[in-house]
């Protein structure tokens, strides 16, 4: 008999682990581009309205990808293993176990494994992937910013790559980046209409700022006030036009570093200097790259009995459950960050509130894992939550 349950173990373990696999990947592809597909609205106008490069675009894409594997790790994690052993559950293989002897508990071996090993690859991600991805997300844009208002290779043509603005350059020594034959056509206030004119001039451009200045040499400006009805024409021997060029990038895309994509460093480095309240949500950003890849270990002890006992309760509940979990997990970090906040929790004990209430609900449920109990799981959860407010009370 005892051959027979390690057999068994054996057995469930390999088509655990390759099941839970092939739904891990399948709904990590899917999650991840569907929480991809805000930032691609943001960017598709670089590609239809700014001749922008497709490669451009899928390294914008794939430098977008961290701040969401954030999320969708776990949450794939969740979903493949509620449904793996959802399908155990609904065609009566986990009462085969049973029959032969095998602890259900011993399914806590292949999915702590997968558990950890997401762990892992999250505490990479939110470390070190996600720093350095926005890193290049920004330097990504401002290239295609660079290359849309370069001037070396559009000679004797009008650029009308900035709104509102033409630009119109008859020679350009790459040398010397000197400009001859300039003319510029400002429309950007509806307003007040401007053509400035020069023999010679210099550009450059300001990557933190996005200040694009022209230094203009022997020319002539005209203005036109619309309002007033005003025409002014002035001549001078040096002017300096500048221009900023955040309105083309993509709509509600920062090129500062937000706290999440701070790597540890930056964070400790930001709180040492901010006001006692910023300095709180600084440290939580600290905690909270390592509470949060732990998560996928909190649902282990959920998700086994959540899978386990969910026969008879249709094919698609598992999805339910996954999605109810995680919405469940990020409202009680909300409810605890605000908490910690106005009462002024630690930090460090205040990120990992969520996955304490997850293991201990985990916990309660284990218990009777290996039970035949007709009740649904959900019924469960709802007299464990009825009796924990009521010894509140």
């Amino acid at each position: 008999m005892t051959l027979s349950v390690g057999f068994l173990n054996k057995k469930i373990y390999r088509y655990i682990l390759k099941e839970s696999l092939y739904i891990f990947l399948l709904s990590l592809g899917i999650l991840t581009f569907i929480m991809i597909l805000s930032r691609i609205g943001r960017i598709a106008d670089l590609v239809i309205n700014k001749g922008v490069f497709l490669k451009d675009i899928f390294l914008l894409v794939v430098y977008s990808s961290p701040p969401f594997l954030t999320f969708t790790l776990p949450m794939s994690f969740l979903l493949s293993t509620i449904v793996t052993l959802g399908r155990l559950s609904s065609e009566n293989e986990i009462l085969v176990l049973k029959a032969s002897g095998v602890d259900l508990r011993c399914l806590f071996y292949p999915i702590g494994i997968v558990a950890v090993a997401i762990t892992i690859l999250g505490l990479v991600n939110t470390t070190l992937l996600l720093p350095k991805g926005g890193e290049l997300f920004r330097n990504t844009l401002l290239d295609i910013v660079k290359k849309g208002i370069s001037l070396d290779d559009k000679e004797g043509i009008f650029n009308d790559t900035i709104p509102g603005v033409v630009i119109y350059i008859d020679k350009v020594d790459t040398e010397n980046k000197v400009l001859a034959g300039i003319m510029v056509s400002d429309d950007r206030d509806k307003d007040v209409k401007q053509m400035i004119s020069a023999s010679k001039g210099l550009i450059n451009f300001d990557p933190v700022t996005l200040d694009l200045v022209f230094i203009f040499e022997k020319g002539n400006l005209h203005r036109w006030e619309k309002k007033s009805d005003i025409y002014r024409s002035l001549s001078f021997k040096n002017y300096t036009f500048s221009l900023n060029l955040s309105n083309i990038l993509p709509t509600n895309v920062s090129l500062r570093k937000r706290p999440h994509e701070m790597n540890i460093g930056e964070l400790r480095r930001a709180a040492s200097k901010a006001e006692p309240s910023d300095r709180y949500d600084l440290l939580l950003e600290i905690y909270k790259k390592f509470s949060l890849p732990f998560s996928s270990i909190a649902f282990t002890f959920l998700i086994i009995p959540l899978g386990v006992k969910r026969r008879g309760e249709g094919k698609f509940s598992g999805i339910i459950y996954s999605l109810l979990l995680f919405v469940f997990y990020y409202v009680v970090m909300a409810f605890s960050e605000n908490a910690g906040k106005a009462i002024n929790i630690p930090t460090f004990f205040v990120v990992w509130i969520p996955n304490l209430v997850i293991v201990i609900l985990g916990l309660k449920l284990t218990k009777e894992l290996n039970s035949e109990e007709k009740e649904y799981i959900v019924q469960k959860i709802k007299h464990i939550l009825g009796y924990y407010l009521e010894k509140a009370k």
